[in-house]
C-alpha cells in the first residue's frame, strides 16, 4: 500500500490490511443496505428509506446550510464505508469476549437509536419519527432499525470473513 494509507492505518491505530478490510466490509454493507433501502422498504413503509435527506436537514438545522444532495448522499456513504465499520472494529477488539454478531446488533442498535432520538429532532423531524405511545413505531421507524442492525451485521460478517480468509498477509 501507499504510504498516503499506511499513515492512514497507523492514525486509526490500524494495520494497512486492518484498514482495507474495513473498507471493503463497509462497501459490502452499503451495496446491502442501498438494496434495501430502494427495494425493500418501499414494499413495507410506501416509500424508499433516504438518509441524505436527514444529512441535509442537519445541515440546514445546524448550520443554516442548504447541503447540496450528492453532498449530503457522499456523507452518509462515507459514514456506512469507513466510521461505522472502524467503530465496530474498534468494540470488537475493546470486547473481545464478545461475539461479532452480538457486538455488530449493538452497534446497529446504537446507530438506529441516535438517529432517530438525536438526530432527526435536531434536523426538525419527530423523536422515533412519529413514535405513537399508543401504538409504537411506525413502519419506516421499524425498517429504520432493521436497516440499521443489517447494515452492521453485514459490515461485521464481511471484516470477520475477509479477516479469516486473509489472516495470512
Amino acid at each position: 500500500m501507499s504510504t498516503d494509507n499506511s499513515r492512514a492505518a497507523r492514525l486509526l491505530g490500524l494495520s494497512d490490511k486492518d484498514l482495507l478490510l474495513i473498507l471493503t466490509a463497509g462497501v459490502i454493507g452499503e451495496i446491502m443496505l442501498e438494496i434495501f433501502a430502494w427495494v425493500v422498504v418501499p414494499e413495507i413503509a410506501g416509500r424508499p428509506m433516504r438518509p441524505d435527506i436527514l444529512v441535509s436537514d442537519l445541515a440546514r438545522s445546524l448550520a443554516g446550510i442548504e447541503m447540496w444532495r450528492p453532498l449530503a448522499i457522499s456523507i452518509h456513504l462515507g459514514l456506512g464505508v469507513a466510521v461505522f465499520p472502524l467503530i465496530y472494529l474498534k468494540l470488537r477488539r475493546a470486547f473481545a469476549g464478545v461475539s461479532w454478531l452480538l457486538m455488530a446488533s449493538l452497534v446497529g442498535l446504537a446507530l438506529w437509536a441516535i438517529a432517530q432520538t438525536t438526530l432527526a429532532p435536531l434536523a426538525g423531524r419527530p423523536f422515533m419519527l412519529g413514535f405513537d405511545p399508543t401504538w409504537g413505531f411506525n413502519t419506516y421507524t421499524w425498517a429504520s432499525l432493521i436497516a440499521h442492525a443489517l447494515l452492521m451485521i453485514v459490515i461485521a460478517a464481511a471484516y470477520e470473513r475477509l479477516a479469516r480468509r486473509f489472516s495470512d498477509l
